[in-house]
């Protein structure tokens, strides 16, 4: 029991890890990535009000949704995480974001370990209705389609 409790306040797993990042327009929608906290892209505009869902185990039958936020305003996002190991074991994560009119973006990560000067990046982009296949068709007009996402992303 007490290695237990000195594993935890060593490594910061067991409790107080918060996932860090920012959402930003992006050329290419999609996009999730752990960079470092000064890479240029974090300087793009952000993207205010993104659901973001973290799933831990994604490849296996016990996948789970461990977590979610919304992104601030400003892009920015703090999402607590008490899974043991977050942060400090090599274990991979999936990380979904989605905001209405931009789509969603979902990525496989490593989360970056607390004190490391790393981040999430998640780059959103503005949806064209003819990407998502032949919904406008079935669905009516492109704004018909937009109100339809939006009612189903927006928290």
């Amino acid at each position: 029991m007490l290695l237990f409790v000195g594993l935890c306040s060593a490594a910061g797993g067991c409790s107080g890890y918060e996932v860090r990042g920012r959402v930003v327009h992006g050329d290419f929608g999609g996009l999730v990535t752990v960079v470092d906290e000064d890479d240029p892209r974090l300087c793009g505009e952000g993207v205010g009000n993104a659901r973001i869902t973290i799933i831990r185990d994604p490849g296996r039958l016990n996948a789970r949704q461990v977590a979610t936020g919304v992104s601030e305003a400003d892009g920015d996002f703090v999402i607590p995480l008490s899974e043991f190991g977050a942060g400090w074991l090599e274990e991979t994560w999936r990380v979904q974001a989605v905001r209405s009119r931009l789509g969603i973006a979902e990525g496989l990560v490593d989360m970056p370990a607390p004190g490391s000067g790393r981040v999430l990046l998640i780059e959103l982009r503005e949806a064209d209705p003819s990407e998502i296949g032949d919904l406008e068709r079935r669905s009516g007009t492109p704004e018909s389609l937009y109100r339809e996402v939006e009612r189903w992303t927006t928290p």
